[in-house]
């Protein structure tokens, strides 16, 4: 099981996509071409280290108390922040910081989970974070940019800040990433790889697949819930003890999976051939891929029984290492999966960052799959093209009385933290010895 939570540390940040299609030039090439700033020494503390290649190269760490400064013999704009706001007029930006800041406390923070506490971290203790960590900041303004594009979505001034402002998060996050975790920045670098998966998911929305190439898989969303999980697991020990970001943790439900592949579950038939199926496979790679059909196939089967967000919206985080590969290779029996999973998302398809994913995402994963696999398609094809209400006899099972059960957060009894604590203490357990002192 604590196989789930090792996905490759280089994994924590989504690729550049093709910003021809928003209307704007590319804002990552200028920035990773510029020359490294000169850092500050951090605090001697112990540091997590997480490798992230993407980024590496042209960025150096910098203190996670303040912003990545610039020495005397730096030119001005050649802080990866500053590059990336050269053209904008520093009153407009203002202004539009205030804006962007306003609107994410009032409207965007409250449509991040459906548990009270877990909003009111993102309302007050995340923008309260910020303060002292920029990369926090812009990426608070680039996804209030986004929400705001949603409803804009002809405002170029939008597209441009919410472009601008992710650059700038990524080239900072990723610095601080390759310098190393520590308690001082664990909560900001834990709340930005969050942030970096929401605007990840909602960009979905504004991609057109109707040109060159069609429709693409949405690999990098995949690859910004692993790198959350990649932070959290690095750096838990510190974020077990934050009461800022703990109630955003624990607004995950705990998992309780039926990992038997032999229970005839809803989702069961995606499993029928996989003994054929891995017949050829060296035994190692084998086995790793029956565990990532089978434990994802159980996330399935748990979602659907109580399909709330916050269970749904797990599963791309949850998936093991083994499984994003398989989708990267564009296995069938894999896509089938991730089909299934999109269409359960449908039954939270009021959420202006998931508005409409169902349906294009299911459409478009049957326009990659063998016809030979079309007859298992029916379930998620049925749910993400109904229109109206998602009943209980379409959906499959019984969909009445469903709430989230607040409780269950903050009072006793099993959360996500405690799973955490263990899979934590497997991962030391398993880990291999340090230098001698």
């Amino acid at each position: 099981m604590h196989k789930t939570f090792t996905a490759r540390c280089d994994e924590v940040h989504p690729v550049c996509g093709n910003c021809s299609k928003h209307g704007v030039s590319c804002d990552f090439a200028g920035v990773f071409e510029s020359p490294p700033t000169p850092g500050v020494s951090s605090p001697s503390t112990q540091k997590t280290n997480i490798s992230t290649p993407a980024f590496s190269g042209n960025t150096t760490s910098a203190s996670p108390s303040s912003p990545m400064p610039a020495s005397a013999l730096t030119p001005i704009y050649q802080t990866p922040r500053d590059l990336v706001r050269t053209n904008i007029n520093p009153a407009t930006s203002r202004l539009l910081e205030l804006r962007l800041m306003h609107h994410f406390t009032a409207k965007t923070s409250l449509t991040f989970s459906e548990i009270a506490a877990a909003r009111h971290a993102w309302q007050v203790e995340i923008p309260e974070i910020s303060y002292d960590a920029q990369y926090l900041m812009d990426a608070i303004l680039a996804v209030a940019a986004l929400h705001l594009r949603a409803q804009n979505p002809n405002d170029q001034a939008l597209v441009r800040a919410s472009h601008r402002y992710m650059a700038s998060s990524l080239a900072q996050y990723s610095s601080l990433l390759n310098g190393g975790l520590s308690e001082f920045n664990a909560e900001a670098l834990f709340s930005t790889s969050a942030l970096i998966a929401m605007q990840t998911s909602a960009s979905r929305r504004f991609e057109d697949f109707q040109g060159d190439g069609g429709y693409t898989l949405p690999l990098a969303w995949f690859h910004s819930f692993q790198g959350v999980k990649t932070v959290v697991m690095a750096s838990w020990q510190w974020l077990r003890q934050s009461n800022r970001v703990s109630p955003i943790i624990n607004g995950q439900p705990a998992l309780n999976l039926d990992l038997d592949p032999y229970r005839k579950l809803f989702f069961s038939p995606l499993l029928e051939g996989v003994d054929h199926q891995i017949e050829g496979l060296p035994e190692p790679l084998g086995e790793e891929t029956r565990q990532a059909y089978e434990h994802a196939v159980a996330f399935l089967n748990w979602a659907h029984l109580k399909p709330s967000r916050s269970r749904i919206l797990g599963f791309a985080a949850t998936v093991s290492r083994r499984f994003v590969e398989l989708l990267a290779q564009h296995d069938p029996r894999t896509l089938l999966i991730v089909s299934c999973f999109f269409a359960e998302m449908r039954a939270v398809d009021n959420v202006w960052w998931l508005q409409g994913m169902a349906k294009r995402e299911v459409n478009g994963i049957c326009s990659l799959l063998p016809s030979a696999w079309w007859p298992m398609m029916e379930w998620a094809l049925r749910i993400a093209n109904h229109e109206g209400p998602v009943t209980d006899e379409i959906w499959g099972t019984r969909l009445t009385g469903i709430r989230i059960d607040e409780d269950n957060f903050v009072a006793g009894g099993a959360t996500v933290s405690s799973h955490i604590d263990i899979l934590a203490s497997i991962i030391e357990a398993y880990a291999p010895p340090g230098p001698p002192d």
